[in-house]
């Protein structure tokens, strides 16, 4: 069975390189003409979005 430290690092993680990289696309390229990277930074959003949830959880359950 897989430790929940292991778990909450994961999730810790894949929140902030989502956040990130959906920060990076927004900053850096032109979202307004390209609908293809709109919808990435808009999907990698709600990633980061789920995470902080799921993190949340974690710490209100332990």
């Amino acid at each position: 069975m897989i430790p929940v430290q292991i778990i909450f690092f994961i999730t810790v993680c894949l929140t902030i390189v989502s956040g990130l990289a959906a920060t990076t696309i927004v900053m850096f390229g032109d979202t307004r003409r390209n609908a293809g990277q709109r919808t990435v930074a808009e999907k990698l959003a709600q990633i980061a979005l789920i995470g902080a949830m799921a993190i949340t959880a974690m710490l209100a359950s332990s």
